[in-house]
């Protein structure tokens, strides 16, 4: 028999999951969402997100300390809730990653059709991704998480091609002065990077229960999320130092309209399609992960155990099923919310984030506090 710690993985691959994971938002919303609130300010947002970002991580880091060998953040949730008001949460959970899941899948769709296959329809990459996405999160999550690894040196390798390439066509005035009248708006410009990398921190707690425990996760943690901040500060200063904030503002992809001006060794050099399809991978991991927590959580509320042990994807038993209802709605909500690019606009940046940071400051938090009173962590 094939014994569930066969299946784990540490916590670096983890941690180049949720760098895979959180380059799907990061390329969509940085920085034209903070431009249009803190201007040319919005390249310091990400730092001055930091203060947030990183007592979320110890709050994180503090919630799942608490947690037993093979838990995650869905077995955390039973123990602190109990029966009835954990699997509660847990269903609104997997509605809300689904829910999220679709929304991803049409924004890669679009991403895909804008920039390299201006005559077709949505509606064939949200199946053909959402299919082998369920393919992926009917496997173990050490898979997935192998796969980011594998991936991450290539993709982050043209991330900072493009931003080296980028430096040469900063503006100055582009980025300076900056004066203390942009304080506030910096400050409300960083809820932005806080949200999206409180979707990745809160979701790799649930695939926590897949990772060998280690003593040395705050740091690790802690380091990962500066080196994040950091990575997004670059984005914003390349994308505003070339265009500047109004420009960027108005722009529904910013990064790769980026990709698509610049020079390479003294002449203009299409790699455009290149970069986006390599993009994909972001995508996939994400809608990956987020399927394979959906179905795991939604194992636990049916009372089964949801722990991979080798089985194959054929293999619908002990709750292996959930995966594909998961899969299918993701795809459904793909091809029915963001049917217009307006649309789209409203989706990606208000009503993803408002779900996202009331998950993430209140959900998360309440989680925390009722295991504490009802003395179930430490």
């Amino acid at each position: 028999m094939i014994l569930k710690s066969d299946y784990r993985f540490d916590l670096n691959q983890l941690l180049a999951l949720c760098t895979m994971m959180l380059l799907a938002p990061l390329l969509r919303l940085i920085p034209s969402g903070a431009a249009v609130i803190a201007g040319r300010g919005a390249w310091l947002t990400a730092l001055a997100a930091a203060p947030l970002a990183l007592a979320y991580v110890f709050f994180i880091c503090r919630l799942m300390s608490a947690r037993n060998e093979s838990e995650g953040l869905g077995e955390l949730c039973l123990r602190c809730l109990g029966g009835k008001a954990g699997k509660s949460v847990l269903v609104i959970s997997a509605a809300w990653f689904v829910l999220y899941a679709g929304f991803i899948l049409r924004s890669g769709a679009e991403r895909l059709i804008t920039t390299i296959y201006p005559y077709s329809t949505p509606d064939i990459f949200i199946i053909v991704m959402g299919l082998l996405c369920l393919f992926a999160a009917l496997g173990s999550c050490r898979s997935i998480a192998r796969t980011a690894k594998l991936v991450q040196p290539v993709v982050l390798g043209v991330l900072l091609f493009i931003l080296v390439f980028s430096v040469m066509n900063l503006q100055k005035e582009n980025l300076l002065p900056i004066s203390g009248a942009y304080f506030l708006p910096i400050m409300k410009g960083s809820l932005t990077v806080t949200d999206i990398l409180s979707v990745v921190l809160y979701l790799s707690c649930f695939l926590l229960g897949s990772v060998r425990k280690d003593k040395g996760s705050l740091k690790s943690l802690s380091i990962w999320a500066g080196l994040m901040l950091l990575m997004v500060t670059a984005v914003s200063l390349a994308v505003l130092g070339n265009f500047g904030a109004e420009l960027t503002a108005r722009l529904t992809r910013p990064f790769f309209s980026l990709v698509r001006n610049l020079e390479f060794f003294g002449s203009l050099e299409r790699i455009e399609a290149l970069v986006v399809t390599l993009w994909v991978f972001p995508d996939f991991l994400l809608v990956s992960a987020l399927l394979y927590t959906a179905q795991h959580i939604l194992r636990l509320c049916f009372d089964l155990d949801p722990s991979y042990r080798g089985e194959k994807r054929t293999d619908l038993s002990a709750g292996r099923w959930a995966a594909l209802p998961c899969g299918a709605a993701a795809a459904v909500c793909a091809m029915l919310i963001a049917r217009t690019p307006t649309a789209l606009e409203l989706w990606s940046k208000a009503i993803i984030p408002i779900i996202n940071l009331c998950y993430a400051f209140i959900v998360m938090p309440a989680i925390f506090l009722v295991g504490k009173l009802r003395k179930k962590l430490g």
